[in-house]
């Protein structure tokens, strides 16, 4: 059975409203209660199109009438049909009205009708064109006299275009059409209903917000509107037991109703990889202070690899394969921009007796040896001013795959990180 919202609207005809949208939206519902003609009200989520129905009802000649709503989203065409005209019982021949019957002088609220499915939609033209409706199982014809409203968040225009409404139906429904503004077009009003929320709720009596809370709420993009909105205030009340919330209770309480999501964990994860691997040890490699133990070098991870006096006891990791997990995700432009990379991928023969050549017949202390001259470059130039950290890393890495003699792998190598790391350092 539909229901019944007869008690007044939350939504008030204030006598000055602080916004001049909200004022100018008021107006337009006064003007709208003084006809009977059907009213569209389009606006965003949350923006209180059930309480501007409502109001319209209250204010106008229909008041004494019911007030009759039916929820359109999601509604299958038969339950339509029934909380439409009713039905008739066949066994005990008893008759269920349906809110064309109840609103018998009153109002019909339809709340997001542009979700009606096409045979819905064809069954509410076919009432208002003819102002008669028959109940289901029945074969009586009774006669209509009701006042529509609807609303709805979607472009039914657009809709119409692509032919997921009726032409002829939205012409007979918007009539009046009133724009509902959202609540970042009436921010001058935040205070107000932020006042006004408190009041319902119990809990919060005699608690405030301090100036700056309420300047952080009057600033926040709002993208549920007056529900977002209200939600916030009740948050921040079940949150925190304090008399008056600061800025910091009110940031918490919006934060709070966004869900946690992936992307903040990967923005999280490139700002820690916004530097190679402890850039710390480059930094004093370039200014001088070169002389650290092999023990510290171990531990500290230094970006440039340590220098080593004895060659054979670095043997076995002078040995080790770089990861090359990354080779299989390079782009087309990384490939192009290195020829052996292009032949490695590729599986040519050359490429792999590119690597024979110069990784398999290397001395064991070979790349250590290659990484101590690259040091020694970089240590030379790091006498001049610093530049800016980013700036010294492709410096540091352009010079080191100069000394490679372009070969992008082995200067990963030396440097102690993957492929796909290294070009997105010469990218920067």
């Amino acid at each position: 059975m539909p229901t019944f919202q007869s008690e007044q609207s939350a939504l008030t005809l204030h006598k000055s409203p602080t916004s001049a949208a909200f004022h100018s939206f008021v107006r337009r519902l006064h003007l709208a209660s003084q006809s009977d003609d059907p009213v569209l009200l389009a606006g965003e989520v949350g923006t209180g199109k059930r309480q501007s129905a409502s109001t319209v009802h209250n204010v106008g000649g229909r008041s004494g009438g019911n007030f009759v709503q039916i929820d359109c989203l999601g509604i299958k065409e038969s339950k339509f049909e029934l909380e439409m005209l009713g039905v008739l019982n066949p066994y005990n021949h008893q008759l269920r009205q349906g809110a064309v019957a109840l609103a018998e002088g009153g109002t019909v609220y339809l709340h997001e009708v542009g979700e009606l499915p096409a045979a819905c939609q064809t069954l509410l033209l076919r009432l208002l064109e003819s102002n008669t409706y028959s109940p289901v199982n029945s074969s009586d014809t009774y006669n209509s006299d009701f006042r529509l409203i609807t609303s709805s968040s979607q472009d039914l225009m657009a809709m119409v275009e692509h032919g997921k409404f009726r032409n002829d139906l939205l012409h007979h429904i918007n009539t009046l059409t009133i724009r509902t503004p959202s609540l970042n077009e009436r921010r001058d009003d935040i205070a107000d209903l932020v006042r006004s929320i408190m009041l319902e709720m119990p809990t919060a009596s005699g608690k405030q917000l301090t100036p700056e809370a309420m300047e952080v709420l009057c600033h926040h993009r709002f993208t549920a509107n007056i529900l977002e909105l209200r939600n916030i205030i009740h948050r921040l009340v079940g949150t925190f037991e304090t008399d008056v919330y600061s800025e910091h209770h009110v940031i918490q309480s919006i934060h709070a109703g966004t869900p946690s999501s992936k992307s903040e964990r990967v923005i999280e994860k490139s700002s820690l990889r916004s530097m190679l691997p402890d850039f710390k040890g480059y930094v004093a490699n370039a200014s001088g202070a070169r002389a650290q133990s092999d023990d510290q070098n171990h531990q500290s991870a230094s970006f440039l690899a340590p220098k080593h006096t004895n060659k054979s006891s670095h043997s076995t990791q002078s040995n080790t394969e770089v990861p090359d997990d990354d080779l299989d995700n390079l782009s087309a432009q990384d490939v192009a921009d290195d020829e052996f990379l292009a032949a490695q991928i590729a599986g040519q023969k050359h490429g792999q007796a590119y690597m024979a050549r110069h990784y398999n017949a290397a001395s064991p202390g070979a790349m250590w040896q290659a990484g101590d001259r690259a040091a020694e470059v970089v240590d030379i130039e790091g006498a001049n001013s610093f530049t800016a950290l980013k700036a010294q890393e492709r410096d540091y890495i352009m010079k080191l795959i100069d000394f490679c003699d372009g070969d992008k792998k082995k200067a990963a190598e030396i440097a102690g990180v993957t492929l796909r790391t290294l070009y997105r350092k010469i990218k920067q």
